[in-house]
């Protein structure tokens, strides 16, 4: 092994690398909740790794041509930023550009990845079981709290932020109700009860925006394998026994209670005039960035720069600065960001993918990798409708990654539209 991996550092041919690709899949798409921004080390590497190589010419451009729109939705993401920053210079600006370099490297992943598409979802699907059933122990024996990561209420793990634990919840739950509700026997009630897991840690962070995941995953799983020939009772199953799960956690768990409680009287106090709360602040936030938008409509504030901006406005509006890191809306922070531009490069990085996979014809596991790549998108945008999409260093390797894992499964490295005949 270790000869294996000094040939590919120093000498890669760049063939039969599959625990390459096992590993790079496997630690940021599953094992991010326990090695943190880890995962964006490994992202970033690996981009820069690889874009090495396409310049020794050892490693050849292996993205189909609609894969090639994807990276391009990525660029014009890194380039609107730029072209905003270069018009409203600071160092925040300049310091956001280079934390978006890693997108670039997406084309350098998407080609060092060889690995059979079989082996790689199978592999994906087992791990992700593995860490839903370890990640719901370490909540319920309260070890981050232990270990000193976040509180009792609202764990976090290793990520230092219960949203982001969220987020990588939400994904880990998209691969086990996929894999739920395809298989048979043994292996539907082992990723049925992983992703009654993975739904737990969802649920303990106590993270709101994430909560509709938990039904649309269910009903997208549903629609997408209806084809799959199994006793009619199992399909709806998985849908009904989660929705009992999430009644069962949310009557028993202290967090639920605790979000439910403080959103029913921030709730309250906005109607009755106090925007001091949670909510209420998020109020004023948005309030603050529709009229900062509509200040500077074109390029915005430059990345970064809408912080300062939203803390001004708020303390001219309120008589008390707000100072979040963001806008708490993934789109209102894009066009503060960079305006129309940037709102437009943000909804190409989601959009592009989509419509390229739909339009793709699809195998069985192609048709697992548009499934998985819908229930990403799908745990993104929830994500980013009262928090962040885009914009943290664990959000976007993952966000990196999982694009090109689902990608690849639906086109391969073939250079044309659809891959070969497969079935699951």
């Amino acid at each position: 092994m270790t000869r294996k991996i000094i040939d590919f550092l120093f000498k890669p041919d760049f063939r039969n690398y599959d625990w390459i690709n096992l590993s790079f899949y496997g630690v940021n798409l599953c094992l991010g909740a326990f090695l943190g921004s880890f995962v964006s080390v490994y992202v970033i590497s690996t981009g820069v790794f690889a874009t090495l190589h396409f310049a020794t010419g050892r490693l050849k451009w292996a993205l189909p041509r609609p894969v090639n729109l994807v990276f391009y939705a990525f660029c014009g993401l890194f380039l609107v930023d730029l072209i905003a920053a270069a018009f409203h210079p600071s160092k925040i600006a300049l310091n956001e550009i280079a934390e978006n370099l890693p997108f670039l490297g997406f084309a350098g992943i998407y080609s060092i990845t060889f690995i059979d598409r079989v082996k790689l979802h199978k592999t994906m699907e087992t791990l992700a079981a593995a860490a839903s059933f370890l990640g719901a122990l370490l909540i319920i024996l309260d070890i981050g709290n232990i270990l000193g990561f976040g509180d009792t209420f609202r764990p976090e793990l290793a990520t230092g932020n219960s949203s982001v634990l969220a987020l990588l919840g939400g994904i880990l739950y998209v691969f086990n109700v996929g894999a739920a509700v395809r298989r048979r026997d043994f292996g539907f009630w082992m990723h049925f009860a992983a992703a009654a897991c993975s739904l737990y840690l969802v649920i303990a962070t106590g993270t709101r925006a994430m909560w509709p995941v938990l039904l649309i995953i269910p009903l997208l799983g549903l629609f997408f394998f209806r084809s799959f020939r199994k006793p009619a009772w199992e399909l709806p199953i998985v849908a009904l026994v989660l929705a009992g799960s999430v009644a069962l956690v949310s009557m028993y768990s202290e967090s639920i209670r605790v979000r439910f409680d403080a959103a029913q009287t921030d709730i309250q106090n906005v109607y009755s005039g106090d925007l001091s709360g949670s909510i209420g602040k998020r109020v004023q936030i948005y309030k603050a960035g529709l009229e900062l938008f509509l200040e500077k409509p074109l390029l915005g504030y430059g990345p970064g720069n809408e912080r300062e901006e939203i803390a001004k406005k708020t303390l001219e509006a309120e008589g008390v600065a707000i100072t979040f890191s963001h806008a708490h809306n993934a789109f209102l922070n894009a066009a503060l960001r960079a305006g129309v531009l940037g709102l437009l490069a943000l909804c190409g990085v989601v959009i592009v993918p989509f419509v390229m996979a739909w339009r793709a014809e699809r195998d069985d596991v192609g048709q697992a990798g548009f499934f998985t790549l819908c229930g990403i998108l799908a745990v993104y945008m929830c994500s980013g409708l009262t928090g962040l999409m885009l914009g943290h260093d664990i959000h976007d390797a993952v966000y990196i990654a999982a694009v090109c894992y689902s990608l690849y499964l639906v086109f391969g490295r073939e250079e044309k539209g659809s891959a070969s005949a497969v079935k699951i």
